[in-house]
């Protein structure tokens, strides 16, 4: 049995995307709506374990 091409296969993956990491597309914008006036709370945003941002929660 011949032992797999990886660099085909590596430049296959390329070709079709596949393995490659999302560009992260922003959920909101940068900036904190919240509606309480004046309100100073903190965002936490919520990553995967590669990085990518699920969600952001705001705390009052």
């Amino acid at each position: 049995m011949p032992a797999p091409d990886y660099a085909l296969i590596d430049r296959l993956e390329r070709e079709l995307g596949i393995g490659q990491p999302e560009p992260e597309r922003p959920i909101r914008s940068g900036r904190t709506v919240c509606l309480i006036k004046d309100c100073d709370g903190d965002t936490t945003e919520l990553r995967t374990w590669q990085g990518l941002l699920i969600m952001r929660v705001h705390d009052h």
